[in-house]
């Protein structure tokens, strides 16, 4: 799928731009612009990294490089030498994401855009919305969240959520207790360092600041 073509995924170091293996260059190019364009404001200032999941020859990369620079103002601190030329897939996630039971029963209402779910998501289950998602209830891991909208959860959110599909990286993921597996933002991922067990201790809410998730409390602002 073109949207998963080009997918930005943050580390403490900073951001990885994942590359589809299949692609050809000029429609890697192409589909970097394309995403890039909408969100230029989102991005700037953003530290990329390096580049995975295709191999690039070093004009390749150059003119990459060049455009996140030169157009889009990313501080790129990776080089060609240290490029990870593996096929970037994460099967792991694949495999448990394919086997998700997707799940209306719980519906309960709507509100403008929302979706409205009452009771735990349980693992292995899956919500999608055209609009935001609210759980009224706890979201266990291995349950699965996908909204065009923002998510809350107004319990512990331990599953994984992706908001924003369809590119809007104004969208946020907020809970009581934020504990994700891994959040999504538009094309941006993240998730807690390996070996690491991140413990909320108030309200939070992820959102996308200099081409990064962050998470910061709910109510800072209000």
């Amino acid at each position: 799928m073109k949207d998963d073509a080009i997918v930005f995924k943050g580390t403490k170091e900073g951001l990885y731009v994942l590359l589809k293996e299949e692609m050809d260059f000029p429609n890697i190019v192409e589909q970097l612009e394309k995403k890039l364009k909408p969100s230029k404001s989102f991005f700037e200032g953003a530290k990329i990294v390096n580049f995975k999941g295709k191999s690039l020859s070093p004009g390749e990369y150059n003119e990459l490089v060049a455009i996140l620079q030169n157009q889009y103002g990313m501080q790129f601190i990776g080089d060609y030498e240290t490029l990870d030329n593996s096929i970037f897939l994460e099967k792991e996630e694949e495999k448990n994401q394919s086997k998700l039971e997707p799940i209306i029963n719980q519906r309960f209402g709507d509100e403008g855009k929302a979706l409205f779910i009452k009771g735990t998501i349980r693992s292995g289950q899956m919500i999608k919305s055209n609009g935001s998602i609210v759980v009224l209830g706890d979201v266990n891991p291995g349950a699965y969240m996908e909204a065009a909208g923002s998510i809350i959860v107004m319990g512990n959110m331990r599953g994984t959520g992706h908001a924003g599909t369809q590119g809007d990286y104004n969208t946020y993921i907020a809970a009581f207790r934020l504990e994700p597996m891994q959040l999504r933002i538009g094309d941006i991922i993240t998730r807690p360092p390996d070996g690491k067990q991140y413990s909320s201790k108030v309200p939070e809410m992820a959102v996308v600041r200099r081409g990064m998730i962050i998470v910061e409390p709910y109510l800072e602002k209000r």
